[in-house]
C-alpha cells in the first residue's frame, strides 16, 4: 500500500513543491480504506480530524437544507480530496460525502494534513482557494434562489460571491441610500423597517436589495441585523448578468416583487424581468440531475377530509343508536351536536385538502364559529324584522319573494364574516376565498341544523330529529357551504384580488354574476314547491349547478395556486421534470422511504402551509425552514 500511496500522491498536483521527506511521513500516517456503494465517508455536522483521497470510484457530496432535503453538491472521482474544507477552516463538517459504488480512498489524518499544508506553499494555496469556493458553493446551493442554476454554473457565481459576517445592530442597508448589492442571507435574522414601520423578519434563505437593484431606486427600508450572521453579497453587474441568463430565476423575482411591492412593476422593471409561460428543461441540466437536490418523490396525497369524516359519521353513528335504544338525554343531545357538525366539518376538511397553499386549521375554526357565532344570529333577526319565512306567504310571488329574501339576508350575513377574515392583504388568491366561504356556510349550516334538531326535541320528537339531522348531514355539500363559497368569489373578485384583474366595470360584473347565482341557488332550494316530486327535482338541480359552479371555482384556484408556487419555486419545478426524465435513486440521496410522508412547511411570515418540498412561500415570498 505504502508503494501504491507514494505514487498516487506523487503524481497528484496539489503535492508538486512538497519536500520528497515530509510526503513519505504522510504516506506512513495514511490508511487505504474501502467503502461499498452508499457508505459515508463524511458526515455533515461533525468535527473534521481526516480527509481523504479518491483512488478509485466516485463519492456524493451531500447537504441538508433549510427544508430538511438531501442536496447533492457534487459527484467527485479519482484524484479528489474531501473533507479538506473543515480541517483547513477549523470548523465544523458543513456537507457529508457518501460512496457511489465501490470506492478505494486514502484517509490522511489532521496531523499529517497540517504539515503538509506547512510545508507546500502550492498546497496551502490551493487549499485555501478550493475551501472558500467550496463553501461558497454549498451556501449557495442549499440556502438561496440560486439553486436552480446548473451545478457546474452555479461554481462559476460562487467565484463572485463575497461571505460577509455581519453583528447584531449592524445596519447592513439604511433607507435612501443607492443599492448597489444583492444580499443573500445564510445565518442569522434580520428587521426590515421603513421609517418607524416593522416590514418583515428575513431569516436564513431569504434575500434583500433586489427590488431596488431592478428599479434602479434607492433603498426603500432599513436592514438591521437583529444578531450576529453571515451574508452572501453579489454586485449590481453580477446581479444583473446573472438575472439575464436564467428565466426561472427572472420569473420567481417577477413574482416576488408583484407580491411584496407590485407598484414597482413598471415596464421597464417588466422588461428586465421577461419570461415565457412555459419553460423547457435545458439538454445541460438533466445531463447535470446527478448534482441537483435529490427531492423527495411526492407521495400520495392523503384524503385527510374522508378520515373527517369517517370519525365524525362513525361517532354520529353511535350516539343516535344510544340514543335510540337507551332514549337518555345525554346521548339524545350527543346526537344532536354531533350530527349538526358531521357533514359541515367534513364538507371542509374536504375543501381545505383541496387548497395547496392554505392555513392552519385554527384559521377555518375560527371562520366557522364566527359564522355560526354571529351570522346566524343576525339572519334571525332580520328575518324576524321583515317576517319573512313565517308561513304566512300564500301566493307564489310571496313565497319567490320570501325566498329570494331569505336568500339576500342570510348570503350578506355570512359574507360579513368572509369580508372580515378576507380584508387583508394576505389572502390573495381565489383559493382563500373559496376554502374561506365554504367554511363560514357550513359554520351557518351546523347552527342552522342543531336548531332545528333542538325545535324536534321540544316536541319530544327525538325520531324526527334524527331524521332531520341525518337528512341535512346527506345535503349539506350542495347547501350552505357551496352557495357562500361562490359567494365569497364574487367579494374576492371585488376586492381586485385576482392576479389578473382588468377593468374595475369586469370585476364588479363577476362580483355581481356571482352573489346573484349564489343567492338565487339559495332561494330555489328554500322555495316550498308544491308536491314533493318538484322539490326533489329542484334540489337536484340546484345541487348539480352549485356543486358544478363551485368545482369550477375550484379549479381555477387551484390553477392559480399551483402556478404562484412553481414560480417563487423554479428549482423545485426544474427538479420536478428531470426526476420524471432521469428519475432518482432514494437510497443514496438519503430520502425518506416510500412509507414516510415528509412534513408540509409553515411561514413564519405569513402563516401559509406549504407542501413538503418547498422552498419560498408562495403568498408573501419568504423563505421556508423546518
Amino acid at each position: 500500500m505504502t508503494t501504491k500511496a507514494m505514487e498516487f500522491l506523487r503524481n497528484h498536483t496539489l503535492f508538486r513543491g512538497v519536500p520528497l521527506h515530509e510526503l513519505e511521513g504522510a504516506v506512513q500516517s495514511m490508511h487505504e480504506e474501502l467503502f461499498h456503494d452508499g457508505d459515508p465517508l463524511i458526515v455533515e455536522g461533525s468535527y473534521g480530524n481526516s480527509c481523504y483521497f479518491i483512488m478509485s470510484g466516485q463519492v456524493q457530496i451531500v447537504s441538508r437544507n433549510l427544508i430538511g432535503h438531501t442536496v447533492t453538491l457534487d459527484v467527485l472521482g479519482e484524484g479528489a480530496l474531501i473533507g479538506e474544507v473543515s480541517l483547513f477552516l477549523e470548523e465544523k463538517r458543513t456537507s457529508g460525502a457518501q460512496a457511489i459504488g465501490e470506492v478505494t480512498a486514502l484517509r490522511l489524518e489532521q496531523n499529517a494534513f497540517s504539515r503538509l499544508a506547512a510545508a507546500s506553499p502550492m498546497f496551502h494555496e490551493s487549499l485555501s482557494f478550493s475551501a472558500r469556493i467550496r463553501t461558497m458553493h454549498a451556501m449557495l446551493s442549499k440556502a438561496t434562489i440560486w439553486a436552480a442554476i446548473p451545478n457546474a454554473e452555479l461554481r462559476g457565481l460562487a467565484e463572485v460571491t463575497v461571505r460577509r459576517k455581519v453583528y447584531k445592530g449592524d445596519v447592513i442597508v439604511a433607507e435612501g441610500t443607492m443599492a448597489d448589492r444583492f444580499y443573500m442571507i445564510a445565518e442569522g435574522r434580520f428587521e426590515v423597517r421603513s421609517g418607524r414601520r416593522k416590514k418583515a423578519v428575513y431569516k436564513p434563505g431569504d434575500y434583500f436589495g433586489e427590488m431596488d437593484l431592478l428599479s434602479g431606486e434607492a433603498h426603500t427600508g432599513t436592514v438591521t441585523a437583529l444578531e450576529n450572521g453571515e451574508l452572501m453579497v453579489m454586485g449590481r453587474d453580477e446581479f444583473h448578468f446573472v438575472l439575464q441568463q436564467y428565466e426561472p430565476v427572472r420569473r420567481q423575482f417577477h413574482e416576488v416583487l408583484r407580491i411584496r411591492r407590485p407598484e414597482l412593476l413598471n415596464e421597464e422593471v417588466a422588461a428586465k424581468l421577461q419570461f415565457t409561460e412555459a419553460e423547457q428543461v435545458p439538454e445541460a441540466a438533466v445531463e447535470a440531475a446527478a448534482t441537483l437536490e435529490a427531492v423527495i418523490p411526492a407521495p400520495p396525497k392523503k384524503d385527510r377530509w374522508m378520515d373527517v369524516l369517517l370519525a365524525l359519521g362513525g361517532i354520529f353513528v353511535a350516539f343516535t343508536g344510544l340514543a335510540i335504544w337507551l332514549k337518555q338525554p345525554v346521548w339524545i343531545y350527543a346526537a344532536l351536536i354531533s350530527g349538526g357538525f358531521v357533514g359541515p366539518v367534513s364538507f371542509v376538511a374536504y375543501m381545505r385538502s383541496s387548497q395547496l397553499l392554505g392555513f392552519k386549521p385554527i384559521r377555518l375554526a375560527a371562520v366557522f364559529a364566527a359564522s355560526g357565532i354571529i351570522a346566524v344570529p343576525v339572519a334571525w333577526v332580520l328575518e324576524r324584522f321583515w317576517s319573512v319565512g313565517s308561513g304566512l306567504e300564500t301566493t307564489t310571488i310571496e313565497h319567490v319573494q320570501a325566498a329570494l329574501l331569505i336568500g339576500v339576508i342570510e348570503e350578506m350575513a355570512k359574507l360579513l364574516v368572509c369580508f372580515f377574515f378576507l380584508r387583508g392583504r394576505k389572502q390573495r388568491f381565489l383559493m382563500d376565498a373559496v376554502v374561506f366561504g365554504a367554511a363560514a356556510g357550513m359554520g351557518f349550516a351546523a347552527v342552522e341544523s342543531i336548531l332545528y334538531g333542538f325545535m324536534y326535541l321540544q316536541q319530544h320528537a327525538t325520531s324526527g330529529m334524527l331524521a332531520v339531522l341525518w337528512v341535512r348531514a346527506l345535503l349539506s355539500p350542495f347547501g350552505h357551504g357551496t352557495w357562500t363559497a361562490i359567494a365569497a368569489a364574487g367579494l374576492w373578485y371585488g376586492l381586485g384580488r385576482s392576479a389578473k384583474r382588468g377593468s374595475t366595470a369586469h370585476r364588479l360584473l363577476r362580483m355581481a354574476a356571482l352573489l346573484l347565482v349564489s343567492i338565487l341557488l339559495h332561494a330555489a332550494w328554500d322555495y316550498p314547491y308544491a308536491a314533493g316530486l318538484w322539490k326533489m327535482v329542484g334540489m337536484v338541480m340546484v345541487g348539480g349547478i352549485g356543486v358544478a359552479l363551485l368545482f369550477s371555482l375550484i379549479r381555477q384556484g387551484t390553477k392559480e395556486e399551483r402556478a404562484m408556487h412553481r414560480a417563487v419555486n423554479p428549482a423545485q419545478q426544474l427538479e420536478e421534470r428531470l426526476r420524471q426524465a432521469v428519475g432518482s435513486d432514494s437510497k443514496r440521496s438519503g430520502s425518506e422511504g416510500p412509507g414516510t410522508a415528509p412534513p408540509s412547511l409553515t411561514c413564519e411570515g405569513c402563516g401559509t402551509v406549504s407542501p413538503a418540498g418547498t422552498r419560498y412561500c408562495g403568498r408573501c415570498g419568504q423563505a421556508l425552514q423546518l
